[in-house]
């Protein structure tokens, strides 16, 4: 058995809205309507295989450029 570990996370609405509008539109498109944490787990572990080089960042903008980087990269 896994146990679970909670941790809460600060978001901005315009970050909640996000979340909400993915959920939504797995809804109305055929499949059902997910949780947000279900939303962002499955974002953490598709980051977790994108192997992001994290030498020199130093702000949340740089990370989340090499993020994007990594998804662009075939």
């Amino acid at each position: 058995m896994i146990k679970k570990k909670w941790r809460c996370v600060s978001l901005y609405k315009r970050q909640i809205c996000f979340l909400d509008e993915i959920s939504k539109n797995c809804r109305f498109t055929g499949g059902r309507k997910l949780p947000r944490t279900s939303i962002i787990r499955a974002f953490l572990k598709a980051a977790r295989n994108l192997d992001i080089d994290v030498k020199g960042i130093k702000s949340e903008g740089d990370l989340k450029q090499k993020i994007v980087a990594s998804f662009k990269e075939p």
